[in-house]
């Protein structure tokens, strides 16, 4: 049987996240992860999978030492515009307006992952355990128990899950959950532009559903997320390549020009997930396993890491003070403070959703009208802005610029 401090559950980026803002708080850790390790191998990214990093989740890998590494195969765009098909609504902002350097950063998934891990091998605090499932979790008042599927028994004052949209601790645990389907699905891949993207993160808003073209470290590489109604994402999944790249390029107006595929199209359905309890007794939700909301302005990965940034530090005060690091009342206070940024988000994503997918006349005219007054109104503009980097909210001091 192996004592801890704080067992996470999930090796995705915001369990291995937390486990290097916990080590360095001096705590023992352990995390527990169903699937492989990481690979620490020099192989370049492949960007099948992406997301679009904010500055508050730049400052929280400053602070945890792997941002030189990670901005290194990271494309730091600098523009971004957003516009609706067949349309005069448009919309664009830049870095400058900012007074920044970049609006925000595109990455490779499993090469945060990989950078991460690389951190935690130095930490003699942590011990990780992969390829292993949990066959039984239970808590009493004073610790929570965790049995793996390879015998082993760990005791922790604090579990948290960290384990994603199909959350095992989540279900374990009992807490309710909302959720609906979107009815949107997503297609990824990644595509070669005979123009440069020019540093250039673009949206269009069509009538199936938002496609964006995220710039990648190579001047003419993009990932696409196309986030389309299901029944239309099926039809576009089930065309050859030539005929889904002559559809893209329809789509977006061939706005970099002809276009090549480069990756195989990866189709994901997508649901919005909320637990309308985080947590019970010793045990806590962060991320995906709390939250999923639509991928449409790229905030999924900036919220979860977000909630593992603001729990490291109520457990660091409570260390600091001599208390409890699983004491109810300090997950309470997480959970209070967390629910809140995501509430907020998921309103703010299934307004976006609902808006630019309302179909009369009427209403494709008041959203053209109103993204062209945002876009001749700088403060409000910059406050918009602001929110979406991770400049202002009720953010976690760690990422506090």
């Amino acid at each position: 049987m192996q004592n801890t401090d704080v067992t996470i559950v999930g090796g995705g980026s915001a369990g291995l996240t937390l486990a290097l803002l916990l080590a360095r708080q001096q705590l023992r850790v352990v995390l527990v992860e169903k699937g492989p390790a990481p690979s620490l191998t020099d192989a370049a990214p492949d960007y099948q999978r992406v997301s679009a990093l904010n500055m508050a989740s730049r400052s929280l890998f400053q602070q945890l030492g792997i941002w030189p590494q990670l901005l290194a195969g990271a494309a730091a765009y600098t523009d971004m515009q957003v516009w609706e098909a067949d349309s005069f609504a448009k919309i664009g902002f830049t870095a400058a307006e900012q007074q920044l350097e970049a609006l925000g950063y595109i990455c490779d998934n499993e090469h945060i992952r990989q950078l991460l891990f690389s951190q935690l091998q130095q930490c003699s605090n942590v011990q990780c355990y992969f390829d292993v499932a949990i066959s039984q979790l239970k808590q009493g008042e004073r610790d929570v128990m965790l049995q793996l599927d390879n015998s082993e028994l760990i005791l922790s004052q604090l579990l948290v899950g960290a384990d994603g949209v199909n959350s095992f601790v989540r279900q374990q645990m009992q807490l309710p959950l909302t959720h609906w389907d979107y009815q949107h699905t997503a297609i990824v891949a990644k595509i070669r532009c005979a123009e440069p993207h020019q540093l250039t993160a673009r949206q269009v808003f069509l009538p199936s559903g938002p496609l964006a073209l995220l710039p990648l470290p190579d001047s003419n590489l993009c990932s696409i997320v196309w986030s389309a109604e299901t029944n239309e994402a099926e039809r576009l999944m089930a065309l050859d390549d030539t005929a889904f790249v002559q559809a893209l390029c329809a789509a977006t107006q061939a706005v970099l020009g002809p276009v090549e595929l480069c990756s195989q199209r990866q189709a994901f359905g997508l649901t919005m997930r909320y637990a309308s309890r985080w947590q019970r007794g010793r045990v806590v939700l962060v991320a995906d396993a709390a939250h999923s909301i639509h991928p449409l302005a790229g905030q999924g990965m900036n919220l979860g890491l977000m909630d593992v940034a603001a729990l490291a530090q109520l457990i660091g005060a409570q260390q600091a003070a001599g208390e409890d690091i699983g004491a109810n009342p300090m997950l309470r206070r997480y959970e209070r403070w967390r629910k809140a940024e995501a509430q907020s988000m998921i309103v703010a994503m299934e307004a976006f959703k609902r808006g630019f997918t309302a179909k009369p006349p009427l209403a494709k005219l008041l959203r053209g009208l109103g993204l062209v007054a945002t876009d001749r109104l700088p403060w409000l503009k910059q406050q918009l802005m602001a929110h979406a980097l991770g400049l202002k909210g009720d953010l976690p001091e760690l990422v506090k610029n």
